[in-house]
């Protein structure tokens, strides 16, 4: 998948957010492992993860 392909599905899956963390869950996780395909540094290192400026969730914790 290239990183236009992926950037897009990101942000498709950002569209489908709610604000509820609850219903959101499998979302993020999805954006996550989307994001970690472009910069897989971010497991290890979240600090790292500067896709959109929003800053790590470090997930969920």
């Amino acid at each position: 998948m290239s990183e236009q392909e992926i950037t897009q599905q990101i942000e498709e899956l950002k569209s489908k957010l709610t604000g509820n963390l609850f219903e959101d869950g499998e979302t993020q996780q999805a954006i996550y492992e989307l994001k970690k395909q472009l910069n897989p540094q971010i497991e290890t290192n979240p600090e790292m993860d500067n896709y959109d400026d929003e800053d790590c969730l470090y997930c969920g914790s």
